[in-house]
């Protein structure tokens, strides 16, 4: 057990492995937890490092943790079982896993996707990049806001990633669209849409107006970043196969519009 000793610290060690304890208890209690995964990001070997050429990924964030951070990193890895992922994100894990265990509920009855409570996860996280997976969702209250559980349908989803797009992400560091805000009437238009090429459509228009030939390689790289992970990635970028596809889809879409 790793144990950081600061005179500065308020609180003892005893006290705050306490604290986590209770926290991660209270976490499966409110989430209807039988069995549970719990995952940790190694942060050196993140695909997104290497993918960020615009700005660094990360990049404003403080290099330096928060004293007795290293103490409960591993005290969750030897009393919680908590699993290091390397190569990609704790959160895109946890996406995977919950796109896995839907796929597999889907299959094991045909009102599985209709009929909500039939999904057999829930995604514990406090991180609104995760709103991007279907599936059910819990948050534990943390200051001003709620405890929350709740359901995140496919579409409702997939509008938390073109959302995103368009505003980017300052916590991550993730340049959007310039005066782009979460109110804006960019950001309106894709909340009344329901097919997902429709959103792309929109979001790539919206990058064209602003960056002209270099629309795709702003807005390629910006999805890469963004994107959180649904499925085990088979290559260095996986994100980028994703948006590739799309790209494609609404080249080819357009050339039938003009050949019409």
């Amino acid at each position: 057990m790793v144990q950081l000793e600061d005179p500065e610290q308020p609180l003892q060690w005893e006290i705050l492995r306490s604290m986590v304890d209770d926290r991660v208890s209270q976490i499966l209690e409110a989430s209807g937890a039988t069995e549970y995964s719990m995952y940790l990001t190694d942060s050196a070997s993140n695909f997104r490092i290497k993918t960020a050429t615009i700005v660094p990924y990360k990049g404003q964030r403080k290099t330096e943790k928060p004293v007795q951070w290293a103490a409960i990193r591993q005290h969750l890895i030897d009393n919680w079982n908590a699993e290091v992922i390397y190569g990609m994100e704790a959160d895109d894990k946890l996406g995977i896993e919950q796109c896995a265990a839907i796929a597999e509920d889907m299959e094991c009855g045909e009102q599985a996707s209709e009929d909500v409570y039939n999904y057999t996860t829930v995604l514990c996280s406090r991180d609104k990049d995760l709103h991007m997976i279907p599936g059910w969702h819990y948050s534990w209250p943390a200051g001003k806001q709620p405890e929350r559980l709740w359901f995140q349908d496919d579409t409702s989803a997939i509008r938390c990633f073109y959302r995103q797009l368009l505003t980017g992400d300052t916590t991550d560091n993730i340049l959007g669209l310039y005066g782009v805000g979460a109110k804006s009437k960019l950001v309106g238009k894709i909340d009344e849409l329901t097919e997902e090429l429709d959103m792309f459509k929109v979001v790539y228009t919206a990058y064209t107006d602003r960056f002209g030939a270099y629309a795709s390689q702003f807005m390629s790289e910006n999805a890469a970043l963004l994107w959180m992970l649904r499925e085990e990635p088979i290559m260095e970028n996986p994100a980028q196969e994703v948006y590739n596809r799309l790209e494609m889809e609404l080249l080819a879409m357009e050339t039938t519009d003009e050949q019409l």
